[in-house]
């Protein structure tokens, strides 16, 4: 345990509160792993945190925690609780504190999950938990179908702790994801997003396939062609084969969007053409190669070698364009628009001489 992690704690109880390390920071502290992935499950409340480590960066939010640095290090803190209530199949909305991990535990998501540790390193473990890490599997805390319909982003979590640790899906729990897969339909499409990046990301993705097949979560979450996520590493790249960008309802910025508009027009194309190289560039042609099972290298060899890579390569001014063609009624677009495609075809060299001529004789 890090010494900033047991001074947390040791504040905690200090001030004559329980403190116990809980969830990710327990399982991979049992598996032998290093995370900084640091929980804390406490019966202080929210106003108790801050004035404790009122001296520190300490950020209180809306669902009674509070985020905590701490000499460099972060932390989430939250009061101990029971979740009466959910609303939308997501989020709680009836909440009441408890002075205990007893009821506390209950609302853990999956039983490797549930594992709390005090700041001496002892483990409690009431469901079963270093059982379940240690046989590799996936279990729910109380019964799935319950725990699914509470929040289905469960679903999501399932398959990710399973691909990112590779550990099995009990066989109750695949039965609970089967029945309430629909209700993904439901669930935020950002909360879907950041789940499938993490999945995607993944360097278990053959299995990933295997159980989003398995479970048939592929219509359920709108998304197709899912084999793609093994033929390259790049998220923008998976994305744009696995989404149609023009009708989907998954959150991407605009530079995004481009990219992915890109990627799903370009792939059309043929590579090799000079057009399109200059026009979509290495990176673009680069994540094709990967999809297609092209030379990358050679492509990309090819992509360097061009005479332009840019509209402001090449070898004369704006004012000088003007000049030649000026009061002919001709966009000085579509004259870059000419210039870049002789070029770039070989049939005009790129220097003033030649430009010029070149302007003076078709414009």
């Amino acid at each position: 345990m890090e010494k900033e992690v047991y001074e947390v704690l040791d504040k905690i109880e200090k001030n004559g509160f329980k403190a116990y390390l809980v969830g990710g920071y327990v399982r991979d502290y049992v598996r032998k792993v290093k995370t900084s992935d640091i929980d804390i499950a406490t019966n202080a409340k929210v106003l108790d945190l801050i004035k404790i480590f009122d001296s520190y960066n300490i950020k209180p939010t809306l669902y009674g925690n509070v985020f905590l640095k701490y000499n460099n290090m972060d932390f989430e803190i939250t009061t101990f609780r029971k979740e009466l209530s959910y609303k939308d199949n997501r989020k709680p909305c009836n909440i009441e504190y408890v002075n205990t991990y007893n009821e506390d535990i209950l609302r853990r998501d999956f039983t490797i999950n549930s594992l709390y540790m005090d700041k001496n390193g002892n483990i409690i473990d009431l469901l079963n938990g270093r059982r379940d890490i240690h046989k590799k599997i996936i279990r729910s805390v109380l019964e799935p179908d319950v725990k699914i319909k509470e929040d289905t982003l469960r679903i999501m979590r399932a398959i990710r702790f399973a691909v990112s640790l590779n550990f099995k899906l009990d066989e109750k729990l695949k039965q609970a994801i089967i029945n309430n897969r629909e209700a993904l339909y439901n669930l935020s499409y950002e909360r879907k997003k950041e789940e499938l990046l993490k999945i995607f990301t993944s360097n278990n993705k053959k299995y990933a396939i295997r159980l989003l097949n398995e479970l048939d979560l592929l219509k359920y979450l709108e998304i197709d062609n899912i084999s793609v996520i093994l033929k390259t590493n790049d998220i923008i790249g998976i994305w744009a084969n696995i989404i149609d960008i023009d009708k989907t309802k998954y959150p991407f910025t605009k530079y995004e969007r481009s990219l992915i508009k890109d990627i799903q027009t370009a792939s059309l194309l043929d590579i090799n053409n000079n057009m399109v190289m200059y026009k979509y560039g290495p990176y673009v042609l680069g994540i094709i190669c990967d999809i297609k099972g092209l030379n990358k290298r050679k492509i990309l060899k090819k992509y360097n070698s061009l005479p332009i890579k840019d509209k402001s390569e090449i070898n004369i001014d704006p004012n000088t364009i003007t000049s030649i063609t000026d009061n002919k009624n001709i966009k000085i677009k579509d004259i870059y628009s000419s210039i870049e495609t002789n070029i770039l075809n070989g049939n005009l060299n790129n220097c003033e001489k030649d430009i010029k001529k070149f302007l003076n004789g078709n414009f």
